[in-house]
């Protein structure tokens, strides 16, 4: 403990945070629409200082000096009130402002608010006039420094410092090992970092691997009392699973979360314990004395998809006590965040239903205010809202699906109209309140306009099959798909190099974490294995992570696209049709190449030891090759490219390759199963239905057969 402070300085770091980047849209202001705000944080283990906020806009030229101006708020502390049109002969283009912000109003959460108060005429103003505006420039920023703050060691501040909430930037958290860690360390850090990933939720979070070298930032250490890293070899050891938290011994600024075990089995203890006990835990160290039995997820009961057994109101989806409220005429609409199982079978199904209840403030009876309800900013429906009072008003609607009567679509094609089934969406509700003018003049009106949707609406998918065709790699990409139908992942098993490199072990972890934001659940139930163990391959989705030119043949042997990699010889294998011939007769043709550069392949197939089960192996051919892979798994941009079968990963970008050769997992009823199948071919469905008829037919005729024998014999007794 350092009594005079830490030896070195915090480091002192310089921020720049645009308005765009901070999610601002509040860009134009004007009558109704007066106020704009910009939202930031700040880190528990930050201290900003010298806040600047750099911003500039046009104007108006209708605006009268003097009595139209701009004022800036700084958490509701004024901060400056600015002039607009000094001179009314003269309108300028741009007007630049750089404010410093008092830091002693600094908070976790933080807010720059802009409110125009703007005149055209002093005698008869419109507030609803094109005339009255404020246009605040796109480059607009606010800029501050960050010092490091020394925190105490506390284990009650978990996630924090590690992962912070107010911090909106991705999750960067190094694992670090004294060595290549084995299978059950592994184990226990993929579920850690499902949890932090879980944490992060739409930020995304990146876990570089690092063995045997402390960074410099905040970090994850993983040692046994036969395995510790260089600058904690002296550290002492321990006789249960143990979590401590510890200032680095490099950097006393930053901290080390070390999970501490026996052997690499208390390591997964020590992670599981954390994962559902942190909450309990205080002070610098909490050993894991036992854990009871965790009971086994359900299928498609991850916490952050929507519930299939039973109807979920919407105040289940909230975030925040007012987030199903609006109030004012354009403060936005309610947004609602929802994930669906990606294998919800849509099938010539109608829709979704959706029993919606919402209550607003009393209309006036020649003014038609309307509600509208938009997925993912599609248009779905409308209601005009009551007049009379604010009395509780239900209404039944159905999101519109698309027919699709394909039987080799994919996951897009079993999507809703609007909704991708794999990805996350956005519901929103706009309540419009219109406004009746009266005469020449209008003045706003008074306000108090509020619109509720009531948390007992609720949307049901109980009544939905679960069945899809694979394979599908953006139903994988995007929603983990078969990995993350139990959210614990008890049915995955991991393939792994036998000495996995930290690219490798980092892919994982990213892709835990992936997972983990998916699901909102820690996959502490996943198992890993080495590609070389005798390990148990049946009844499992098995995830294949390794080297090009150590993933098993054998895995993949039967897949109709397989691309293999070793080094710089490459091979693809591809069915394709002959058309010349019988186009149900297909042909594999192989194209072998050897060319040099990275290169990393995603691809996805049933698995041959289990036709309801299938297997998705990432490989690649160097280092930066499992680089490129990482990339392409942590962006938004990049994950909507993977697709198909087959994704080819480069420098250049990502390119897909889909096979005609699909298989189902899943289960609908026989004759929904028979009917969607056959419904790509007329001829055979027609037959299949005459005979069927002829059959009910021919039991009838044998059924009033013996009736009528059965009448006859009676009469003759």
């Amino acid at each position: 403990m350092f009594i005079n402070g830490y030896p070195e300085s915090a480091q002192v770091s310089s921020l720049r945070l645009d308005f765009e980047a901070l999610g601002f849209n509040g860009y134009k202001l004007d009558g109704i629409n007066n106020n704009s705000r910009v939202d930031f944080t700040n880190r528990i283990d930050k201290l900003s200082t010298n806040l600047k906020l750099n911003f500039s806009y046009t104007n108006s030229p209708s605006l009268i000096a003097n009595v139209s101006h701009l004022k800036v708020y700084f958490n509701d502390n004024l901060v400056t009130v600015l002039p607009i049109n000094d001179k009314l002969s003269v309108v300028k283009n741009t007007v630049n402002h750089s404010l410093s912000l008092n830091a002693k109003y600094v908070q976790d959460f933080n807010q720059v608010r802009f409110e125009l108060v703007g005149y055209y005429d002093l005698r008869c103003q419109d507030y609803f006039s094109r005339s009255i505006w404020t246009e605040i420039n796109k480059s607009s920023n606010i800029t501050l420094d960050q010092k490091q703050l020394a925190i105490d060691s506390r284990l009650e501040y978990l996630p924090e410092p590690f992962f912070d909430a107010k911090d909106y930037s991705k999750l960067n958290l190094p694992f670090i090992f004294a060595t290549t860690p084995g299978t059950k360390a592994i184990e226990a850090a993929a579920t850690l970092s499902s949890w932090f990933g879980a944490q992060a939720d739409w930020r995304g979070a990146n876990f570089p691997v690092v063995l045997n070298k402390a960074p410099q930032q905040h970090s994850i250490v993983f040692i046994t009392n036969d395995s510790k890293p260089d600058f904690l070899k002296d550290y002492p050891d321990v006789e249960k699973p143990t979590i401590e938290l510890i200032s680095s011994p490099i950097h006393r600024y930053n901290k080390m979360l070390l999970i501490l075990g026996r052997d690499e089995e208390d390591l997964k203890t020590a992670v599981t314990g954390l994962v559902f006990g942190h909450k309990i835990m205080t002070g610098r160290s909490a050993s894991i004395e036992a854990i009871n039995k965790l009971p086994l997820r359900k299928a498609y009961d991850a916490p952050r998809w929507l519930r299939g057994d039973r109807p979920v109101h919407f105040d289940e989806l909230t975030d925040y006590p007012t987030q199903l409220q609006a109030q004012g005429l354009n403060n936005g609409p309610i947004k609602l965040n929802i994930r669906f199982a990606p294998d919800l079978f849509t099938w010539r199904e109608k829709g979704i239903p959706i029993t919606l209840q919402y209550r607003n403030t009393p209309e006036s009876e020649t003014l038609d205010s309307r509600l509208n309800m938009l997925i993912n900013q599609e248009f779905i429906n409308g209601f005009l809202l009551e007049k009379d009072d604010s009395s509780l008003t239900t209404t039944k609607t159905l999101l519109p699906l698309i027919a699709n009567t394909d039987t080799t679509q994919s996951a897009e094609d079993f999507s809703l109209d609007g909704i991708k089934l794999a990805n996350r969406n956005e519901l929103n509700f706009d309540f419009r309140f219109a406004v009746l003018k009266k005469g020449e003049c209008a003045i706003a009106p008074p306000g108090g306009e509020f619109g509720v949707i009531d948390g007992n609406s609720n949307i049901d998918v109980s009544g939905f099959d679960h069945y899809i065709a694979l394979p599908d790699l953006n139903v994988f990409a995007n929603s983990g798909f078969p990995f993350t139908k139990y959210a614990d992942l008890q049915q995955t098993l991991v393939l792994i190099d036998e000495k996995p490199t930290p690219e490798v072990i980092s892919v994982l972890l990213n892709l835990t974490g992936h997972f983990g934001a998916i699901t909102g659940y820690p996959t502490h139930r996943m198992s890993v294995a080495h590609l070389n163990q005798n390990a148990d391959l049946d009844d499992k989705d098995i995830l294949v992570i390794a080297k090009a030119s150590s993933v098993a043949n054998e895995l993949d042997e039967n897949a109709q696209t397989n691309i293999l990699l070793n080094g710089n010889q490459r091979a693809i294998k591809q069915a394709i049709y002959n058309g010349a011939y019988d186009e149900n007769e297909s042909e594999k043709v192989q194209v072998s190449i050897k060319s040099s550069g990275d290169m990393a392949v995603i691809t996805g197939f049933q698995s041959p030891f289990d036709s309801e089960r299938s297997i998705v192996s990432l490989s690649a051919t160097s280092h930066n090759g499992f680089g490129l892979l990482n990339n392409a798994l942590m962006n938004s941009q990049t994950l909507a490219q993977i697709k198909g079968s087959a994704a080819v990963i480069n420098s250049q970008g990502i390119k897909s390759i889909k096979t005609d050769e699909q298989y189902f997992v899943g289960h609908i009823p026989v004759h929904t199963l028979i009917w969607f199948h056959l419904s790509d071919h007329p001829f055979v469905l027609a037959l299949l239905s005459i005979l069927t008829l002829l059959l009910i037919s021919f039991i009838i005729w044998r059924l009033l057969q013996a009736l009528t024998y059965k009448r006859l014999a009676e009469g003759d007794k």
